[in-house]
């Protein structure tokens, strides 16, 4: 299964490098192919400072953990999903949160689901009938499968 990491995702991930999230990440390869678009680094990369004075870790622990867990992701260029996904994952949240349309229509591009902790996100599309979203919780019920 094709599954689109969102920033908070990541952002947890690396807060909680014995958590759950940092888990599904790390030790789901048989059961899902994770993948983001590119700009997800530099999102990471905007908020470094607010990663380490959450995490309290040292410069080299938070580069080794965004290393570790880039690794598991494919990072796609936002260029080649189709014009036909942007536009749907547009549709799609314009009214919850616009910022999210690379994230939703990447993973319409992909025929995947899109692992994401924003509440909001997941209320506003699921009130619609639209059942793209994953939770951490989900997620981890379809890897136990």
């Amino acid at each position: 299964m094709n599954v689109i990491v969102d920033t908070n995702i990541l952002f947890s991930a690396i807060l909680s490098p014995k958590g759950k999230i940092h888990d599904l990440l790390l030790n789901s390869e048989t059961a899902f192919s994770f993948f983001a678009p590119v700009f997800l680094i530099e999102e990471l990369e905007q908020h470094h400072v607010k990663l380490l004075q959450i995490s309290g870790y040292t410069e080299d622990d938070v580069k080794f953990l965004k290393r570790t867990l880039f690794h598991h992701i494919e990072f796609i260029d936002p260029e080649i999903i189709k014009p036909e996904s942007w536009i749907k994952g547009f549709e799609m949240t314009y009214d919850v949160d616009e910022k999210d349309t690379p994230f939703v229509a990447l993973a319409i591009d992909l025929e995947g689901a899109l692992w994401t902790g924003d509440k909001k996100l997941i209320k506003g599309l699921r009130s619609r009938g639209i059942e793209l979203t994953l939770t951490t919780e989900e997620l981890d019920e379809l890897r136990n499968k």
